[in-house]
């Protein structure tokens, strides 16, 4: 491959690595005059076709990530029968190397590398996807000391192949979450369970779990607990070592809520660390013995000493012996007060420096001033971290707090919690005389939950349209509340039709057709096409064949002819036969991964923003604990998609590029 040009800019300069899955080479991007790095898929892979076309979708997923600590994707790609990824070159090693080279980590520099690795994970996480195979060789470090996570597409993909076909994914099973080991979904949990592995590693000097076979190893990942820390390193930090510890439970729930959270408490410990010094960070450090010791022998020798001056005075008759007695009485009661201090100086300083470790209570539910009360006695602090409107409890009550209840943790820790300020009333908007989709769209955004909906006949009222919803506009209800809508069905039960293909006719012709056909033209706006000619329909929406009523709003682009500096196009004859190719550009395609959080079902609706207005895509109810999956699409450089959850927004953002 050195010397090679792959797709006519990348340039093959060597060889820098050699995976199980790929060959990596450092290589020069003509176009752009930098050096990348290229993985080329091995050959029984580049062969799969199934699986080279799982690769690239992953891999083009996991370009949208962008983030200090994640390995950039710049490209993807093939030349013939060979397959690449052109990715960021980072120069460095990768934490496999380094573990192998050093035998003895600072604690901070644990922490460093664990609250990046939190860090680029928190990132793709939110983003919906998880790497599935992190490990020391996928985890790479600069000169620097910037942690940069590798090989997320190339994980996901190699993650839903056969273990057998491959064999490399064995090969990482001293990374395993229980639940990969056993085949389960794997979830964000999986991530944090893999990262625990790689600081155990860096902490201990080899992973917990080793074994004679792959099988064997597998069991002790979903079976055994690691043997403690402290065997391996006596002067741990001992909030380091329960973070590991939490990161490698068998129970995924038990983790930690989120990288998010994982990234926080290594901020904690580094702050800590930065303030005190490594050395005062380790809770079991031995104290050195005071050097007031040495000075009381001395003293007492001094003593001694004085003793024998003052009796061989008294046996040569001196006359000054009364005055020297009080003396000698004074330094003794001297001494004394020094000794008493020293020995309270042993025994206080180890108590204010290596405080005890406390389990910490369970506050959730709690008032305020109980909570406080309880954390106080077992001595700890509340502190109130988040005060949020909550529907199911009480206001001046604890939602849910950190450390969780049961964790061991330090005498006089904050304990973050977050406090109800109870429901939020607000004043319930009226969608009567608006359209179906109009009103759901009005009741999610205002924070509302779709309740029944139900259809009734009116002559007067167009079909689609809101008649009546409760609870009545106007009143004063809780935010999240379900709203029943009753919606109009016209005059007599209407007729569903398939929507005719209007793309390439004539727009003027085609307004003209759909009020025969009873449809209202809806939105309408003018763009330039290759493809197209000036007044003809390029895009609609609904799409052809979607099953309508009288009653429903059709949306339509049209062509406005070409741009000045486009050439005469070649017209097709039937430009209805391609018409995404042209205008595949202004579509986008993305998918939605929510988890919902334990506990009620709750309401998920996905809304898209878009050049066809506002429009509702997804709105079901789902229980908790539960995970929604969904591909969504938008039309326009502005797309963007609202999610909500429960009534509340859960986020708002553009369509990933």
């Amino acid at each position: 491959m050195i010397g090679e040009m792959l797709a006519n800019r990348y340039e093959i300069l060597e060889k820098i690595g050699d995976g199980g899955m790929a060959l990596v080479y450092s290589a020069k991007d003509h176009l752009l005059s930098r050096i990348v790095a290229v993985k080329i898929l091995r050959a029984q892979f580049a062969d799969d076709d199934e699986f080279v076309e799982r690769f690239r979708r992953e891999a083009r997923s996991a370009a949208s990530l962008s983030h200090p600590n994640i390995v950039n994707i710049y490209d993807v790609g093939e030349t013939g029968r060979v397959h690449f990824i052109v990715m960021e070159y980072v120069q460095g090693k990768n934490l496999h190397d380094l573990i192998r080279d050093c035998e003895h980590f600072p604690q901070d520099t644990i922490v460093s590398v664990g609250k990046q690795i939190a860090m680029g994970l928190a990132h793709a996480h939110y983003h919906g996807i998880i790497h599935r195979d992190i490990k020391p060789h996928n985890i790479l470090v600069t000169d620097e000391g910037r942690v940069k996570v590798t090989d997320f597409g190339i994980a996901q993909a190699m993650s839903s192949t056969n273990l057998t076909q491959t064999g490399m994914v064995l090969g990482s099973v001293h990374y395993f979450s229980p639940e990969q080991a056993r085949g389960v979904n794997v979830q964000a949990a999986s991530d944090l369970y893999s990262l625990g592995i790689v600081l155990y590693e860096m902490i201990a000097g080899s992973p917990p779990f080793r074994g004679e076979s792959p099988i064997s190893i597998a069991l002790k990942q979903i079976q055994e607990n690691p043997l403690p820390l402290r065997d391996a390193r006596p002067d741990l930090d001992g909030e380091l070592e329960d973070v590991v510890l939490k990161l490698l439970n068998k129970d995924p729930k038990k983790r930690g809520a989120s990288a998010e959270e994982v990234v926080k408490a290594f901020q904690r410990i580094e702050r800590r660390i930065q303030m005190h010094g490594e050395g005062q960070a380790h809770g079991d450090q031995t104290m050195p013995l005071p050097a007031q010791g040495k000075s009381r022998r001395g003293g007492f020798v001094g003593l001694a000493t004085k003793k024998k001056r003052k009796k061989r005075q008294q046996e040569k008759g001196a006359p000054k012996g009364a005055p020297r007695k009080s003396k000698g009485l004074i330094i003794l009661v001297i001494l004394l007060v020094l000794a008493g201090i020293t020995f309270g100086a042993i025994r206080l300083i180890p108590r204010l420096l290596f405080l005890d470790d406390v389990r910490v209570p369970n506050v959730v539910g709690l008032f305020e001033l109980e909570a406080t009360r309880v954390l106080r006695d077992a001595d700890l602090v509340l502190k109130v971290e988040q005060s949020v409107f909550d529907n199911e409890v009480p206001a001046g009550h604890i939602i849910s707090q950190d450390p969780v209840a049961g964790r061991m943790v330090k005498q006089k820790r904050d304990i973050l919690v977050r406090i109800s300020l109870g429901a939020e009333e607000v004043e319930m908007p009226s969608v009567i005389g608006l359209t179906t989709r109009e009103g759901k769209l009005g009741l999610t955004q205002a924070g509302f939950v779709l309740g029944e909906e139900e259809e009734a006949y009116d002559p007067e009222v167009s079909p689609g349209i809101v008649l009546e919803q409760y609870p009545e506009p106007g009143q004063i209800v809780l935010k999240g509340t379900a709203v029943n809508l009753v919606v109009s069905k016209g005059k007599e039960a209407p007729q569903s039709f398939a929507l005719p293909d209007f793309r390439g006719q004539d727009f003027e012709v085609v307004k003209a057709r759909i009020r025969e056909l009873g449809l209202p033209l809806g939105n309408s706006w003018p763009e330039h096409s290759t493809i197209y000619q000036e007044g003809q329909v390029v895009e609609q929406n609904p799409a052809p064949g979607t099953m309508v009523q009288e009653g429903w709003s059709i949306d339509f682009v049209y062509s406005q002819g070409m741009t000045p500096s486009t050439p005469e196009p070649q017209i097709p004859a039937d430009p209805r036969e391609e018409p995404q190719w042209t205008h595949e550009n202004l579509w986008k395609t993305q998918d939605v991964i929510l988890d919902i959080q334990p506990g009620p079902d709750q309401e998920v609706v996905i809304l898209v923003i878009d050049d066809f207005g506002a429009r509702e895509v997804y709105r079901e109810t789902h229980k908790g604990g539960s995970r929604v999956v969904r591909t969504i699409q938008g039309r326009g450089q502005n797309a963007r998609i609202q999610v909500y959850i429960g009534g509340r927004q859960f986020y708002d953002q553009l369509f990933q590029e």
